[in-house]
């Protein structure tokens, strides 16, 4: 084996091309929010949202609903789409108000009696909005709209969700009493909405994509307690980070993620982050979707996935300078979104590199020069490559497959 040797930038590009690269940055990134059944989507596609606009309405506690025979009429007939409940109680198809306004026209199936008094002429003057039911649709089920009572002592039910399906005529739906509003994280474009699928949207600003991501979409101002890496204390998230994203270090503990929901804080971000840790988390969410009282959301990211190392310099640095900014978790994909105009963008050397597995993981340098095939203490020949890392004096040989450099 030789030493390595000095390469000229057209040597160094062609042998860094070699290296498995990760961006740092994504402009106007695309995401996505899954709705299940019993979701509708308050947005339609091409309409523009703000960080905060209410986009989706989820029903956490869904179940099956019969809704029974909806016969529905033709556009041109004046008179509204009559729904069968199979007990004597009618009930008509209307357009929902709130779709409507956003440009996307959705039935509403109530319980309500066609000829009742109460329907107002709002529903009826809008049936050149109804349209057939069909899977998706939103249902309103319940006596007690426009006031009207079921005549029973106990307080009626009004249940809401999707439409499912049709089997021998009659109507299946995903309802349910309680219901939660999804806010836009950060402002952007919807692309797509479909009520009980997802709601895609593009973004306006910029994001430092991550590996894992767990809990919901939230948004709050950067805190950085530590411009230096390493493995922040539970003690010290206290109330006084309420509403703020915390940069946790090198890893996050279940203490840490309990203690930050308990004081109201809106995420956490560490360079990784174990499995145990996440189901604890996801356990956790579950206690609280089952109880009554609904905390603010609440985010998690890992830049690094599961495997315990230090968080990469230009990702701290970048952390750094977003301190104090606004800014917001996204889940799926996993990343950071933020206004990049007026962030002092770290400046990262073409040869830096970092090592993301091995005995080296999580250490960084500069990349010297190609060691061809190298055999490691394992047996195994490998392509290898002379890498200098931290202060070392001398240079280490580094799987190539170890390597990554950031672009």
């Amino acid at each position: 084996m030789t030493g390595p040797e000095r390469l000229s930038p057209e040597a160094l590009e062609r042998a860094l091309a070699g290296i498995a690269s990760r961006p740092l940055l994504v402009q106007s990134p695309v995401i996505r929010f899954v709705l299940g059944p019993g979701d509708r989507a308050l947005v339609s596609p091409g309409e523009e949202v703000l960080p905060g606009s209410p986009i989706a309405e989820r029903t956490p506690d869904a179940s099956f609903v019969e809704v029974g025979r909806i016969q529905f009429r033709p556009v041109a007939q004046p008179e509204a789409a009559v729904l069968d409940l199979g007990s004597g109680a009618p009930g008509i198809v209307e357009a929902n108000q709130t779709s409507a306004v956003a440009g996307n026209p959705e039935a509403v199936v109530s319980t309500e009696g066609a000829d009742d008094p109460g329907v107002s002429g709002q529903a009826k003057s809008g049936a050149e909005r109804r349209r057939p039911p069909t899977p998706g649709k939103w249902w309103v089920g319940g006596a007690d709209r426009r006031g009207r009572t079921s005549g029973r002592r106990t307080a009626p039910r009004r249940v809401s969700g999707t439409l499912l399906f049709e089997v021998g005529g009659k109507w299946q739906a995903a309802a349910g009493e309680r219901h939660e509003i999804v806010e836009a994280p950060a402002a952007g474009t919807i692309r797509e909405a479909r009520n009980g699928i997802q709601i895609t949207m593009t973004l306006s600003g910029t994001a430092l994509p991550a590996a894992v991501g767990a809990g919901e979409a939230a948004r709050g101002y950067l805190d950085v307690p530590r411009l230096t890496d390493g493995e922040l204390w539970a003690s010290a998230l206290d109330v006084g980070r309420a509403g703020a994203i915390v940069v946790a270090g090198s890893r996050i503990s279940a203490q840490g993620i309990s203690r930050a929901r308990a004081m109201s804080i809106r995420g956490l971000i560490a360079a990784s982050v174990g499995q145990g840790e996440l189901r604890d988390m996801a356990a956790s969410e579950a206690r609280q979707r089952a109880s009554l009282h609904q905390l603010a959301p609440f985010g998690l990211l890992a830049f690094d996935g599961h495997q315990r190392r230090p968080m990469a310099s230009p990702v701290l640095a970048l952390l750094a300078a977003l301190a104090g900014r606004d800014v917001a978790i996204v889940t799926d994909p996993p990343m950071l979104v933020f206004e990049g105009e007026g962030v002092p963008l770290p400046d990262v050397a073409p040869d830096w590199v970092r090592v993301r597995s091995g005995a080296h993981a999580g250490r960084e340098g500069r990349y010297l020069s190609p060691a061809g095939m190298y055999r490691f203490r394992t047996g195994i020949h490998l392509d290898a490559a002379f890498v200098r890392l931290g202060d070392d004096l001398a240079p280490t040989v580094v799987p190539v497959s170890d390597l990554e450099r950031f672009v």
